[in-house]
């Protein structure tokens, strides 16, 4: 994917690059996290409380971005190659704030956990070759697990 091989003009990002997005997004959820005091238990009660269509719907997108080739059509194929980058970024950005809104029902009302869980949420399906391996499915089963289910929601209830 970011390879800095293929067509396209214009400077080229390497693997290295894609990563240090990755990183810097991390280290920005984890700083969020830290100055918002999120705990471990509102977090598992904010990734718990996403219904499971909207996990599925995460799903489907990653899928789609993965192995649909989604990737090589935004980032591969503009005249330039960053500016595919910057087209990822946005839609995880995008991706971001429609789980916000499915998590509290309200972006202006989300809750400092219901952020950070949106940004995982984002951030896994913005990583390549995370769409075939379910990765969102498995923690937001081991969440509801830890929460024995008292969050377990099928269909989004946005006001």
């Amino acid at each position: 994917m970011a390879d800095g091989k293929g067509g396209g003009a214009g400077p080229r990002f390497s693997g290295w690059s894609f990563r240090l997005v990755v990183m810097v997004a991390m280290a920005l959820i984890a700083w969020y996290a830290g100055q918002h005091n999120v705990t471990a238990q509102e977090f598992n009660e904010a990734f718990a409380s996403i219904p499971v269509t909207a996990i599925l719907l995460a799903m489907f997108f990653d899928y789609g971005l993965d192995s649909g080739k989604l990737y090589d059509k935004m980032i591969k194929k503009p005249s330039n190659r960053m500016l595919g980058l910057v087209y990822a970024i946005l839609a995880t950005g995008v991706f971001f704030f429609a789980f916000l809104w499915l998590i509290s029902g309200s972006i202006q009302a989300a809750s400092a956990a219901a952020v950070v869980a949106s940004a995982l949420v984002a951030l896994i399906v913005l990583m390549p070759r995370t769409g075939t391996s379910e990765w969102l499915l498995w923690l937001w089963l081991a969440e509801t697990l830890v929460t024995a289910g008292k969050f377990l929601t099928i269909l989004p209830g946005v006001h």
